[in-house]
């Protein structure tokens, strides 16, 4: 009888080797150091934005990133993404950005929501501030460096819609 219980012992601790070691890796933590990277990684998009340094904003991006523009297109790709901020801090004179967003996370991703400030000076046109909510999504690359995969904000303002023209008067016959 004890023979058999050994056997019992020996085939339940098995067993359970077994399926402990089927859960695969353990997930990767998101924690302070990661918090901290991402923090920074928000300072240096705004620090390079208001230096008008687009391709170092580009290349806070991952390779595949995007920007969700308002109503426009989305922008893809480093020269895509350097482009858009080349008009933006450019012709569009947007400067004097601020960001309060919020960053969380899990394993290799993480998000940060919050709301932007800027001001507008664009050539030919009359200066404004724009304000609006914006949302980062980040992936950490290999050697534990966070990019911004995803970067998508909205303003609260109406579009400013050009006045019309005036008619031209008409010919007398």
């Amino acid at each position: 009888m004890r023979r058999h219980t050994w056997v019992t012992l020996a085939a339940a601790a098995a067993v359970s080797l077994a399926l402990a070691s089927c859960g695969g890796p353990a997930p990767v933590e998101f924690g302070k150091e990661d918090l901290g990277a991402i923090q920074k990684l928000l300072g240096d998009f705004v620090t390079a934005y208001n230096a008008k340094d687009t391709a170092k904003v580009a290349g806070l991006f991952t390779g595949s990133g995007s920007v969700m523009v308002p109503n426009s297109a989305v922008v893809h790709g480093f020269e895509s993404i350097k482009g858009f901020y080349d008009i933006r801090l450019g012709a569009q004179g947007a400067r004097d950005l601020e960001i309060d967003a919020t960053p969380t996370g899990q394993g290799k991703f993480a998000y940060a929501v919050g709301t932007y400030n800027v001001h507008l000076a664009p050539e030919g046109g009359p200066e404004s501030r724009d304000r609006g909510k914006v949302l980062f999504l980040f992936q950490k690359m290999p050697g534990n460096v966070w990019r911004i995969e995803i970067l998508m904000y909205s303003s609260d303002l109406p579009p400013v819609v050009p006045p019309a023209p005036e008619p031209e008067p008409e010919k007398k016959k």
